[in-house]
């Protein structure tokens, strides 16, 4: 009886025995095995067929030129031609087609990419072929000619690329070729490109904080050029345009003595409206903070962390890695607490001097970024240091801390719209060394040194009703820390509490407290560092000098990310820094 072809397959030969398969489960094995550039060798294939005239059953006609195509290669690259060959079309019937609106070049460099997946781009073609592309409905080679244009912006082609951009709905290289003019947008001025912006354009750069310029002045001066280069068809955009420069950032000189002197500043209504607006915005300095509009925030989308002590004002712009200093402050203050509102800096209390001497200040400052100015406030009812500043609603509040003689208890709350301090409801003990942030609308203020010592306790204000309440107390008592709100969550970070001697002990976990739930959760990571300052930027936290665990003044700034529970070393400067007075602004474009 003959044998299975299966039983066949599971005989030996070498000595006549029936021996063991080579495979047990040979019937039950599958594989999907590819064999190297199949389809590229295929697609090359195809390619040689065409061009040979080879099985070709279709012809594309654009401009005067004849290309043989195959109708199934086609279909299957493009959504226009799968339309058009495979449904009810006339076109399916026929053995041609007259492609409208693209050129003999853009179609064949087209019908090239569609058989090699390889596009041909120069600076003479790339157009052509967008346009071919676009209209054949060819992603993948849009996509390439897009990232060509990306990677080819200069200042010469720079709008042409914007106008492509816009003309093909191409979002991404329209945001690239934006980004470029605003970067670099003085020197695209000085170009034959500038006076080729639309209205439109202009007006949407023009409204942008990452304008890159010196000046809003020189911004005002390339406006008017813009406009005198066809002043018939653009003198009737003028004001459109005049409401996008930031006129209250200019000096009141140079409102006065040049923009009041431009004749279309006299002669069109809103634009003569335009310059009131920013002459009387300088007459009221001190309710500038209340005053605010697009037309009077600095013209930055880069943030920098402001450091203040004694009489120095200084700043790291974490983007461009500068550290440098600005104007210094009225009188030398030590440790002040800082808070910010709407981008300008509040300095309140802390310090005379840097010596023993711990007599503290009642005084108040406000700090302009847009003009580098200091400017004096009405001061604290009661001198203080080592307490809270924190702002809701436009209004600042003080909270306990101490002077040479005590500790506090009081709070008191600053109206900046009427410049003056008032109490609010005070605390029912005496502190400092504590730590606050707002989370939700709500004051909290957390841990700091009683007259019996370091305490964990955690305290909740609520500014509308004045009055407090306690919350859940943190994990661990500690005082000299910092905390800080990220996405509706409080952080507190570092910190120490005192021996039996009043030396400090480090306390290094990191606490995180939800207000929702009144819950207080122990983070992974740990920060040996107190009287540090901290700032929150893109949900992050920045912990800024301190004194670390050797004692000494940290040269560090550091980044906890809450998110990633990871921190990281940012920037470490040869010198030490004095962090704890520290804040985010944003400012102009000459100093970062």
């Amino acid at each position: 009886m003959p044998l299975s072809p299966r039983k066949q397959a599971r005989q030996s030969t070498s000595d006549g025995v029936i021996g063991q398969p080579l495979c047990e489960d040979i019937d039950n094995i599958s594989m999907s095995l590819v064999a190297k550039n199949y389809c590229s060798k295929v697609m090359k294939g195809l390619q040689d067929l065409r061009k040979g005239g080879i099985l070709c059953d279709y012809a594309l006609y654009a401009d005067g030129t004849r290309i043989n195509v195959h109708k199934a290669v086609m279909a299957a690259c493009s959504d226009y031609f799968q339309v058009m060959l495979t449904g009810n079309m006339r076109e399916s019937r026929e053995d041609s087609v007259d492609l409208k609106g693209i050129s003999g070049c853009g179609l064949a460099i087209i019908v090239d990419f569609a058989y090699t997946g390889i596009l041909e781009l120069n600076s003479d073609n790339v157009e052509e072929v967008l346009a071919a592309a676009t209209h054949l409905q060819i992603n993948d080679a849009v996509t390439l000619c897009s990232k060509y244009l990306e990677s080819s912006i200069t200042v010469g082609n720079c709008v042409d690329i914007l106008n492509l951009a816009e003309l093909y709905s191409l979002s991404i290289l329209h945001s690239i070729a934006k980004k470029f003019i605003l970067g670099n947008f003085e020197t695209v001025a000085d170009t034959e490109q500038y006076y080729t912006l639309s209205t439109t354009q202009l007006s949407s750069l023009l409204q942008e904080n990452s304008l890159n310029i010196m000046s809003e002045y020189c911004l005002f001066q390339m406006l008017l050029k813009w406009i005198a280069h066809s002043p018939l068809e653009r003198e009737g955009c003028v004001a459109l345009l005049m409401r996008n420069i930031r006129l209250p950032l200019l000096s009141g000189e140079e409102l006065v003595e040049k923009v009041s002197l431009v004749p279309v500043m006299q002669q069109n209504r809103e634009c003569s409206l335009l310059l009131t607006e920013a002459k009387d915005y300088h007459i009221v300095v001190g309710k500038q903070s209340m005053l605010q509009t697009q037309r009077t925030q600095v013209r930055s989308d880069i943030k920098s962390i402001v450091m203040c002590h004694a009489q120095n004002l200084e700043h790291y712009t974490l983007k461009t890695k500068r550290r440098d200093y600005l104007r210094d402050t009225i009188v030398p203050l030590y440790n002040p607490a800082v808070v910010v509102v709407d981008n300008f800096m509040y300095t309140c209390g802390g310090k005379y001097d840097s010596s023993q001497n711990e007599i503290a200040t009642a005084r108040c400052f406000r700090y302009d970024a847009r003009f580098d100015r200091w400017y004096d406030l009405a001061a604290m009812n009661e001198p203080r240091k080592d307490f809270v500043l924190v702002a809701v609603d436009h209004k600042l509040y003080a909270i306990a801390g101490q002077d040479e003689n005590k500790v506090m208890y009081t709070m008191e709350c600053f109206d900046i719209a009427r410049n003056e301090w008032e109490f609010k409801c005070p605390l029912d003990r005496h502190l400092y060394g504590h730590s606050g942030a707002v989370c939700l609308g709500k004051i909290y203020v957390s841990g700091g040194q009683t007259l019996t010592g370091s305490t964990k306790k955690f305290l909740c204000y609520d500014p509308q009703l004045d009055n407090w309440e306690e919350r859940s107390p943190m994990l661990q008592m500690r005082m000299n820390h910092s905390m800080a709100e990220v996405q509706n969550n409080l952080y507190v970070i570092g910190g120490n509490v005192e021996d039996n001697y009043g030396f400090p002990v480090p306390v290094i976990a990191i606490e995180r407290y939800c207000p929702v739930v009144n819950q207080w959760t122990l983070c992974q990571r740990s920060l040996n560092i107190r009287e540090a300052g901290v700032c929150v930027i893109d949900h992050k936290i920045y912990v800024v000098g301190g004194i670390n665990g050797e004692h000494y003044l940290s040269t560090l700034i550091q980044l906890y990310d809450p998110l990633k529970d990871e921190i990281d070393i940012v920037e470490s400067f040869t010198s030490r820094i004095y962090g704890r007075s520290c804040a985010v602004l944003g400012l102009p474009r000459c100093f970062v």
